[in-house]
């Protein structure tokens, strides 16, 4: 219990002051015990940092995995739109990790950097090798090189609409999306089983 928290505290502050400025003091305060316990679990910050990013990162890769279970038997658009979906859905339900998420990706301390890059990489190809042959499902007649390069750019509107939450209102946000499956249905060649 005290390690989730401790956990949980870390992103909060995070997402209040970066890297730099969340220190063992400040998490420990928050938690409620000495810093020097956070130790008992954490041999350092960069341990700790590793760990709740972790936990952060896995908790949105399996409601991913989630949603894609679902919906894998619907139209690859409306798979698309279901996953766009889920993802400012998910991350609206969970701002305080957002927040910290928003401020790891556009600063990313050196001691986390490589972290971040192995876990993009790793949703990256859970997603291009998930989605290729539902792609290939409803469109056989296109490559595979095609269905990867469809992916990528559907992950590419992903992080677009991901970095809007904190820009639009829910209308606003909606209107997003519907402009990205806009883009995913002429890159589909606009055929009419994509809808």
């Amino acid at each position: 219990m005290t390690k989730d928290k401790i956990l949980e505290a870390a992103i909060h502050q995070y997402s209040l002051h970066n890297y730099h400025g969340a220190t063992m003091e400040k998490i420990a305060k928050e938690v409620g015990i000495k810093p020097a316990s956070i130790y008992f679990f954490y041999k350092n910050k960069e341990s700790l940092f590793a760990a709740a990013f972790q936990k952060l990162l896995e908790s949105h890769f399996v409601r991913m995995q989630t949603i894609l279970e679902e919906v894998r038997e619907k139209p690859v658009l409306v798979i698309f739109a279901t996953l766009m979906k889920g993802t400012v859905e998910y991350h609206k339900s969970n701002m305080n990790e957002t927040n910290a998420y928003i401020s790891l990706v556009t600063s990313p301390p050196a001691e986390i950097k490589k972290f971040l890059h192995d876990h993009m990489i790793k949703f990256d190809t859970w997603m291009i090798e998930s989605l290729h042959h539902l792609i290939k499902r409803d469109f056989p007649e296109i490559s595979d090189k095609e269905t990867i390069n469809l992916t990528r750019q559907f992950i590419l509107l992903l992080d677009g609409i991901f970095w809007e939450i904190n820009l639009y209102d829910d209308d606003e946000l909606s209107m997003q999306i519907e402009q990205a499956l806009h883009i995913l249905e002429i890159l589909l060649g606009g055929n009419k089983n994509a809808k």
